[in-house]
């Protein structure tokens, strides 16, 4: 079935005439005509190679077969949105086909119209970004590398430290889960746990180590280290905020914490998940100057600065995930997805 886009349009020299759906079909996008009806009217050649469907297979049946999603029957859905008030809609997604297979891509939604401007149903152009989405991969993949090797940089010089970091990194895996991040932003939120106590790499290993309590000239050294975090990680362009969550780890909702004595809302959500993973480890084990105190003593201090040192919800979350074992601190943090 070909569609009855427009005239054919002559070309410049006037010997052949183009079919506009000949000129569909040269697109490298893949292009597919939906009816008001939700019934496909047409799909471009480039729709054929992206899904490995015949037109014969797709041309005729609903679209939310063809392509079922999340936002079939929606208002989200395009044939809701477009051709009243709105000639055109343009979103980032996965395109998802009844063949089973899926792409990430650019989807342009546009009113298809008659000759007398009549609303005859949806163009959509979908630009498959797979090849982009798959460099982006590799710089991810890149980026945790570097991550990894300041981490190991970390653990050699100061093992408590790594040990440390590796809990927190785990417990911020889990309190996320509860905030329903997405797999991106909890990637991000991991990797700025694993080094979150990179500056202390400037800090002398004897002020680390010490057994007794810090007197305030190494007190002021040992809260320099986020400052220290964020000069060196500033210039890097991650895909995440790793600089600012670690520089802002050790603030606090009442504006008592440091570097910079930022308030509530001011302060990331990823800064603050950290900051109370941070103080749960941190109290309940082992440190140089004391025994390990427990997890008990942990919440009593977390749950009486509720809402003031620490956000609410993330100290509620903190509790959910512990008690209910969601996360084992113990055991090794499980390899990413590849």
């Amino acid at each position: 079935m070909e569609p009855n886009l427009s005239r054919p349009m002559k070309t410049l020299n006037n010997e052949k005439t183009l079919d506009s759906s000949q000129v569909l079909d040269a697109l490298a996008d893949a292009v597919i005509l939906i009816n008001l009806d939700f019934t496909v009217r047409w799909v471009n050649k480039a729709f054929t190679i992206l899904t490995g469907a015949s037109r014969e297979q797709v041309i005729g049946k609903k679209c939310h077969d063809v392509f079922p999603g999340t936002i079939c029957g929606t208002s989200e859905c395009p044939m809701n949105s477009v051709g009243i008030e709105v000639e055109q809609v343009r979103y980032e997604g996965d395109k998802h086909y009844a063949c089973n297979r899926s792409s990430p891509g650019i989807i342009t939604a546009s009113a298809f119209r008659g000759t007398d401007g009549t609303l005859l149903g949806i163009m959509e152009i979908v630009s498959d970004m797979t090849p982009l989405y798959a460099s982006r991969e590799r710089f991810r993949k890149a980026m945790g590398g570097i991550i990894q090797a300041m981490s190991l940089t970390i653990e050699k010089r100061d093992p408590y430290t790594d040990c440390h970091q590796r809990r927190v990194t785990k417990l911020c895996r889990g309190i996320a889960g509860e905030f329903s991040f997405s797999w991106e932003r909890t990637q991000g939120l991991r990797m700025a746990a694993a080094i979150h106590d990179l500056g202390k790499i400037l800090v002398p290993a004897a002020i680390l180590n010490k057994s007794g309590q810090l007197s305030e000239p190494e007190m002021l050294i040992i809260r320099a280290h986020p400052q220290t975090a964020y000069d060196i990680l500033k210039g890097i362009d991650f895909p995440w905020p790793l600089a600012e969550t670690i520089y802002q780890h050790h603030e606090r909702l009442d504006g008592s914490g440091y570097p910079r004595g930022l308030k509530g809302e001011g302060i990331l959500l990823e800064a603050r998940i950290l900051a109370v993973a941070d103080v749960f480890d941190a109290i309940s084990c082992f440190r140089s100057y004391r025994a390990a105190v427990g997890q008990e003593e942990a919440f009593q201090e977390l749950k009486m600065n509720r809402g003031i040192r620490y956000d609410a919800a993330v100290v509620d979350a903190c509790e959910r995930v512990i008690l209910q074992g969601k996360v084992d601190l113990d055991s090794p943090e499980p390899k990413e997805k590849q």
